[in-house]
């Protein structure tokens, strides 16, 4: 088991669910075949070989981000937080997320997710500046695998935003510290 120093969205989206400690602690993977195809479609976005035909194509129909898999190590308010952007550019200030699943993604959900509120405030913290583009790639999966199929969503955030997300961030690191503390003290 190793105690990491920070909080990253899944961790945070962990202790929201109450499975930190099974997760971070016990070291219990939640696995299913959409994790397995997601981690599958992410390491093949990465890569200049790709084996698998179907994720070829679906790439070629995505944009090129200037950094794929781009690590932020940022402090907010004493919080130290680590996150990976699937895709980001510089100029301009973008953030490229990818989500493969069943499960639709409308406009709705996007402008709600909070990973997308939480990859905004790295570029705050890291830039003092709002991404000026957000967007969210849902490739859809059904029992079989991909079905070629890709909706594209831009979003926005704001510091309002951020504002809403500090008590609920503040409230995991917060917990995840007791956690760690009260598993250490068995």
């Amino acid at each position: 088991m190793r105690i990491k120093n920070y909080i990253s969205y899944s961790q945070y989206q962990a202790f929201n669910s109450g499975q930190y400690e099974k997760i971070y602690l016990r070291g219990i993977k939640l696995n299913n075949k959409g994790l397995e195809l997601g981690k599958i479609f992410a390491e093949a976005m990465e890569s200049d070989e790709i084996r698998d035909d179907e994720i070829a194509l679906i790439k070629l129909e995505l944009p090129t981000p200037k950094h794929r898999e781009k690590e932020f190590r940022v402090d907010w308010e004493g919080i130290p937080i680590l996150g990976s952007l699937d895709g980001f550019d510089e100029e301009p200030l973008t953030i490229h997320e990818y989500k493969t699943g069943k499960t639709a993604w409308n406009q709705s959900k996007v402008d709600k997710a909070e990973q997308l509120t939480f990859y905004a405030l790295f570029i705050w913290l890291t830039y003092k500046k709002l991404p000026e583009k957000i967007y969210l790639y849902w490739i859809k999966t059904d029992d079989n695998g991909l079905t070629g199929e890709i909706k594209v969503f831009e979003t926005q955030r704001s510091m309002k935003d951020f504002i809403k997300l500090y008590p609920k961030l503040k409230k995991a690191w917060i917990g995840i510290e007791e956690i760690i503390n009260n598993y250490l003290n068995l």
